[in-house]
């Protein structure tokens, strides 16, 4: 087992710190929960890295040596002040920011979450618990209905990201794609389910549903990912879980170009099979990934414009994508979206996949080979 020395400090007042020893391979959650950091009174607190990202799912070995602690800037403890329209109670932030809650009374103090949604009246947000299961049965959350698939992420207090899945319950779903609305949270075994709740938040007439764009991007997805022949430059002495390689790709149309391709090395030989995300460019390579994907190897992918997914190729169900939550590593600008990076994939506090993206591939070490 390796210590790593970790300080931790107060956003509100950073004349408070302390400093930790802790195992590098446990969470910044365990690290936080172990070393009394944790509120006794079950208020909220985060790690936090100096954009004001969640730190808690970061394993201690990846995370900066100084990490502050706070709240998240889209987490709020309210009261219900004002009862509006519909099944919506109205409040106001410390910031003047209006928020509109479904499911809560006016009088309750709870925690929110606080969406992206925004409409005139005020920032749509739902209620979540940080005591035992944050979501119970018959809880109202508001959520944007799946733009393909049929599950939804939501807000995990422990982590700090949207990664609690949940399937999305609707008898219509091809209509509603893309509307955020009300949904009642349902325990079904062996999971729980989102029902959506049209008495509650009525689909406008005027909605024009996602699919149909989703649809012809998916199709032509299948088109262009699929394994294509590839050729590794293995060095004769492979660095320590170096997962990124100096190669060439048939691409198919331009044969053979030069490309960084990451994952295993093939057993035998220098030939192998890749998917060609990226083809290549005038003054780059093309980007490919082995379909093998293991905990702390790196791929290539690109940020989504607005989904908070990334798809990676599934060789054993190439119609059915792999689909994992992602989330910035500290330092790391969050203009990147709609562009090429390379990620690794990581686990978070519930043991479950995530990628953390570190940087672009012009600029990140491992492709410095």
């Amino acid at each position: 087992m390796s210590l790593r020395e970790v300080k931790f400090v107060l956003e509100s007042n950073d004349t408070l710190s302390t400093r930790v020893l802790v195992d590098e391979s446990s969470t910044v959650y365990d690290a936080m929960s172990q070393s009394g950091l944790l509120p006794r009174d079950g208020s909220l607190r985060y790690a936090m890295d100096k954009n004001g990202n969640s730190l808690n799912h970061q394993i201690i070995r990846n995370a900066p040596t100084t990490i502050q602690l706070g709240v998240l800037k889209r987490v709020e403890s309210i009261w219900g002040e004002t009862n509006m329209k519909g099944p919506f109670t109205g409040t106001e932030c410390l910031n003047g920011t209006k928020l509109l809650i479904p499911g809560i009374e006016v009088g309750d103090y709870t925690s929110v979450f606080i969406t992206p949604r925004t409409q005139k009246s005020g920032t749509y947000a739902y209620r979540f618990r940080t005591e035992g299961e944050p979501y119970q049965n018959g809880d109202i959350v508001f959520v944007q209905a799946p733009k393909n698939g049929n599950t939804v992420f939501l807000f995990n207090p422990q982590t700090g990201l949207e990664d609690i899945k949940m399937n999305y319950q609707f008898s219509e779903i091809q209509r509603i794609r893309g509307f955020w609305g009300c949904c009642e949270i349902r325990h079904t075994v062996p999971n729980k389910t989102a029902v959506f709740r049209p008495d509650l938040t009525p689909v406008p007439s005027s909605f024009k549903p996602h699919n149909n764009q989703l649809n012809k991007a998916k199709k032509s997805g299948q088109k262009k990912f699929k394994p294509v022949p590839c050729k590794m430059k293995i060095p004769s002495v492979v660095k320590k879980n170096q997962s990124v390689f100096k190669g060439s790709v048939q691409q198919p149309a331009g044969g053979w170009q030069r490309a960084l391709i990451s994952g295993n090395t093939p057993k035998r030989g220098a030939s192998c099979e890749g998917i060609l995300v990226r083809f290549a460019r005038k003054n780059s390579p093309a980007l490919v990934n082995r379909p093998y994907y293991l905990d702390g190897h790196y791929v290539f992918v690109k940020v989504p414009e607005s989904e908070n997914r990334i798809q990676l190729y599934n060789i054993h169900h190439p119609e059915s994508p792999i689909e994992l939550p992602y989330c910035f590593q500290s330092g790391v600008s969050k203009d990147l979206k709609g562009q090429w990076v390379v990620a690794k994939i990581s686990r978070n506090a519930s043991n479950k996949r995530i990628l953390i993206i570190e940087g672009t591939p012009k600029a990140h070490p491992s492709c410095q080979i």
